[in-house]
């Protein structure tokens, strides 16, 4: 029997189209170094890979890239990506059971998507699976909407246990990178921007995300396609205004985020950004809250706006309700907010 192929000693890492851009290229890095370790067949010592950032800065993106590329290099790879809250499940509920049965102990690499989402009292069977894996030396990838120190719903032997391997922040995508994941986009599929129509839609992207964007963009398709020039501002501005989403030259979210900033005193860029501290939180969740009951945005379009998922909208416009009925304060700032936008 032919002795198998051993893998190339310094093997290339293809991320297929994931760009590598200033705000993620240490992360890229550091997936690709664990890649290379896996092919080379080598212990992957600094795990897990811990890759954190907002909701449309290219964590989930990275990390598929990367499986898809190892089980491209080496077929005979075994690579598993699980959303965490799955870990929930009721046959892997109790001690880890089903971990083995699912493959998750044994796979040769593991990604663990939005670790946040799991409910805290799964935390110990995560950081039991997280554990046997690192025993064997298998690789695991851990994402996660902030970095390990937040994550306050779950349990210390869990976050300390992600803190201890390497933790890899992606920052927001400015405007530069989105016009790239843009132009590129826009580009597979034929769609002909001219410069001024590409700002408008790297514009539109709040908070670092660009998910919203490229959303977008597919509307544009139909336009591109009857156009016998490349699509300006003004067009692809008309094609947003007729999906109800608001454009470069401002809308309901807009207003609505530069009263709420003047009421608490706050900067715009602190309410859009990834602050924790409570001048920013609250301002930032009435925000949410103002634009799904005056404006009747829908949770993913006030998401991307602010770089968060539609469960975080849905967790601060409930988190707002409830504060009101016990604070009478923060009730007469909202009400007050109401009557002036309303």
């Amino acid at each position: 029997m032919p002795a198998p192929a051993q893998p190339r000693p310094n093997p290339r890492i293809d991320l297929g189209d994931f760009q590598i851009l200033p705000e993620n290229r240490f992360a890229a890095r550091a997936a690709q170094s664990v890649a290379r370790r896996v092919l080379r067949r080598g212990r992957v010592a600094a795990t897990p890979l811990v890759l954190h950032g907002p909701p449309g800065s290219g964590k989930s993106h990275l990390a598929r890239a990367v499986l898809a590329a190892l089980v491209a290099a080496d077929p005979e790879l075994t690579a598993r990506s699980e959303p965490a809250g799955d870990l929930a499940r009721p046959d892997v509920a109790e001690e880890g059971a089903g971990f083995a049965d699912r493959g998750l102990r044994s796979c040769d690499v593991l990604v663990l998507e939005d670790v946040q989402h799991l409910p805290g009292r799964f935390a110990d069977a995560a950081c039991d699976l997280i554990d046997r894996r690192s025993a064997r030396g298998k690789a695991t990838v851990v994402t996660a909407g902030t970095g390990p120190a937040s994550l306050a719903h779950l349990s210390r032997r869990l976050t300390s246990r992600l803190a201890a391997g390497l933790v890899v922040q992606l920052e927001p995508l400015g405007v530069a990178s989105r016009r790239a994941i843009l132009a590129a986009a826009a580009e597979a599929r034929r769609v002909r921007l001219a410069a001024d129509g590409l700002d408008v839609l790297a514009n539109h992207a709040g908070g670092g995300g660009v998910r919203a964007a490229l959303g977008l963009l597919q509307n544009l398709v139909p336009a591109a396609k009857n156009s016998p020039v490349p699509l300006g501002r003004a067009a692809v501005e008309e094609v947003l205004a007729g999906t109800g989403q608001p454009t470069s030259r401002g809308g309901d979210l807009d207003a609505i985020m530069k009263r709420v900033c003047a009421a608490f005193g706050v900067a715009e860029k602190d309410v859009r950004g990834t602050s924790r501290l409570r001048s920013a939180l609250v301002p930032r969740q009435v925000a949410m809250y103002l634009a799904r009951e005056l404006a009747g945005l829908s949770l993913p379009r006030i998401g991307a706006a602010f770089g968060r998922d539609h469960t975080t909208v849905l967790h601060s416009c409930r988190r707002v309700e409830q504060a009101m009925a016990a604070d009478a304060l923060l009730k007469a700032r909202v009400k007050q907010l109401r009557g002036e936008l309303g």
